[in-house]
């Protein structure tokens, strides 16, 4: 059931213009951090975080949260759709 949830929300990030891969690089590069700095934190691979970064995969709400709270920010500025 979990796996559906995050299908659907992955296609509804994809499908609603979010830049979530723009800001989520926008942020490390803001906080002058690595992508390894940043997974390690986080106990995930580091192609992970690369491939959330560039798009090629979505992160989950959890990791949305992880993300939010390591960057100090909400969940809105990382899914913004605003530039």
């Amino acid at each position: 059931m979990r796996e559906v949830a995050d299908n659907k929300f992955n296609q509804l990030m994809h499908e609603s213009g979010f830049n979530i891969a723009k800001n989520l690089k926008e942020l490390r590069r803001e906080r002058n951090v690595t992508q390894k700095e940043v997974a390690q934190h986080l106990n995930i691979d580091v192609t992970t975080l690369s491939h959330y970064e560039t798009g090629i995969r979505m992160p989950d709400i959890d990791t949305l949260i992880a993300l939010a709270k390591y960057y100090d920010t909400d969940i809105n500025r990382i899914i913004s759709s605003e530039t």
